[in-house]
């Protein structure tokens, strides 16, 4: 069930601990859990989804997804300030807010839905 390599002195305990519980997949030669990708693919998709509906139809004042979509990016934008600076902050606004939307999906996706994937 499991690549010869991951049967090493390291992982002899834990392989024989989940034979047959879970299911993984061997990506380009990486054994990958496959409830991971489920809950990561999931959370991409529900990002998509928040943006597209935060971005369409944008507004002088904000309403609906777009009043959602510019909180969080307020909320973002004050964090990088607070830590980088006022002169730095600007360019890494997409990159943190990218982590920090990932990450926090992936937090309450793990925690609000029950994933028994098997």
């Amino acid at each position: 069930m499991y690549p010869d390599n991951f049967y090493s002195s390291t992982f002899t305990l834990l392989a024989e601990a989940e034979v047959g519980k879970h299911f993984y997949w061997n990506i380009a030669g990486f054994l990958v859990h496959g409830q991971v990708l489920v809950v990561i693919w999931f959370v991409v998709a529900i990002l998509l989804i928040f943006s597209i509906l935060g971005t369409s139809n944008a507004d002088r004042i904000p309403h609906g997804w777009q009043n959602f979509m510019e909180a969080a990016l307020d909320f973002v934008t004050d964090i990088a300030r607070d830590q980088l600076g006022e002169s730095f902050y600007r360019e890494w606004i997409p990159f943190i807010g990218t982590l920090f939307l990932f990450i926090f999906g992936s937090n309450w996706a793990g925690a609000v839905i029950p994933w028994n994937i098997n």
